[in-house]
């Protein structure tokens, strides 16, 4: 049995376009705490059992579970039940960064002017959130692994039975990873394809795919990837996103940059934008104690509307246990 956790403390200072009426604070803070309880065991057989449980520690949602499950190893590899994110957000090479972990946190701090919200935007997690599910990890076999994952429905904390009429239901993923080993370095790359049922009478089902990269040379790292969703709405979106950093003891440096696209009615010939532009440096105190600072700006376009620039300095203070 262990006790683990996390604690992320955020303060923003930031220059926000405003809206007649509006006065937006320039300060402003962040906090994302967790305490983890996990257990493991080993039978005489080999078979390799463990339970993790997430829960929220913080403010409203102190005491809410955010994550539960059960893995089961044996030598054909994973399998899990519970609620948490499928494999494909575990697999992907989301854009590298060093400040801190959670890449939504500039979406957090500007005011939202489009229809799309960046939090998870670049895995399946965005459409299943820690709902609910079976999957199944492969063993790795010359560098390749594959996972998938069933979720009955995509609403977290759904007991018994359920109406497929209020919502939307019997999603699925399936991920393949390939990592492989360079001179100085390694390299990977993810590919995965999801797809949910619309609630009857609606139009709420997925279809998406998405790739991503990463290689990592000495200090260096350099990723990218890709999504792109056509959800039965017809209000289609792709995203894309491109980072490096670097890393030399105890100090990082990173650069990166995202745009992403979506319709904002079905079809649209003029889309909602997002450009998002990052720069970063870290310094881990002690191993598990990293300071961070992020400067950003980011650009907002509404379709047929004005467009927001929005700039700013995230301060990040680390701590996980």
């Amino acid at each position: 049995l262990s006790l683990g956790g996390k604690m992320e403390q955020y303060f923003f200072l930031t220059d926000a376009d405003e809206l007649p009426g509006e006065s937006l604070n320039s300060s402003g803070a962040l906090s994302d705490v967790e305490v983890y309880f996990s257990g493991k065991t080993v039978l005489d057989n080999g078979i390799e059992i463990s339970a993790k449980i997430e829960m929220e520690a913080e403010n409203k949602n102190s005491g809410e579970v955010d994550e539960q499950y059960i893995d089961v190893k044996t030598a054909f590899g994973r399998l899990r039940v519970g609620e948490t994110e499928g494999f494909n957000h575990n697999f992907s090479y989301e854009t590298p960064y060093v400040a801190y972990e959670d890449d939504e946190i500039v979406g957090r701090v500007v005011p939202r002017r489009t229809s799309i919200s960046v939090k998870e935007i670049m895995t399946f997690e965005r459409f299943t959130g820690d709902a609910f599910q079976i999957g199944y990890e492969s063993p790795t076999i010359a560098g390749f692994t594959v996972g998938a994952n069933y979720f009955p429905t995509t609403t977290q904390g759904e007991d018994g039975f359920f109406d497929k009429s209020t919502i939307d239901n019997n999603a699925w993923e399936v991920s393949g990873a390939w990592e492989g080993r360079v001179r100085g370095g390694k390299v990977g790359l993810v590919g995965g394809y999801f797809d949910s049922q619309s609630r009857v009478g609606g139009n709420d089902g997925e279809t998406a795919w998405n790739v991503s990269a990463q290689a990592e040379i000495g200090g260096f790292t350099v990723g990218g990837s890709f999504i792109r969703s056509t959800p039965d709405d017809e209000l289609n979106s792709s995203t894309f996103g491109i980072a490096t950093t670097y890393e030399i003891g105890p100090w990082g440096i990173g650069a990166s940059y995202f745009r992403v696209r979506a319709d904002a009615i079905p079809n649209a010939i003029i889309k909602d934008k997002i450009d998002q532009g990052k720069l970063e440096a870290s310094y881990v105190l002690i191993r598990g104690i990293k300071l961070g600072m992020t400067g950003f700006i980011v650009g907002q376009e509404p379709a047929g509307g004005p467009e927001f620039n929005d700039m700013g300095l995230i301060s990040s203070a680390i701590l996980r246990f």
